[in-house]
């Protein structure tokens, strides 16, 4: 279960990806997701990119961290590569 600011992060994506699979053309989301150690960002991630799958969007998604480690985590990259 996502936290309310968490929960806020999710309802921008999905409803950006709403719009793009419903054939607009919004500009590309840029979402930066922040906070210290233990505060469940990389949940608020997974649930995003469960969205993605269920859509048959996943493709359309790229993830990054600043180290390797939070990237493996999100199976994502790291924002230097």
């Amino acid at each position: 279960m996502l936290k309310v600011d968490q929960h806020r992060a999710f309802d921008i994506m999905a409803w950006h990806l709403e719009q793009h699979l419903s054939g607009w053309s919004p500009p590309p989301l840029r979402m930066l997701i922040h906070g210290e150690g233990g505060t469940s960002k990389s949940k608020v991630i997974q649930t995003i990119t469960e969205n993605f799958a269920a859509t048959g969007a996943r493709h359309l998604l790229m993830k990054a961290a600043y180290t390797g480690v939070a990237a493996s985590l999100i199976d994502g990259k790291t924002t230097h590569s």
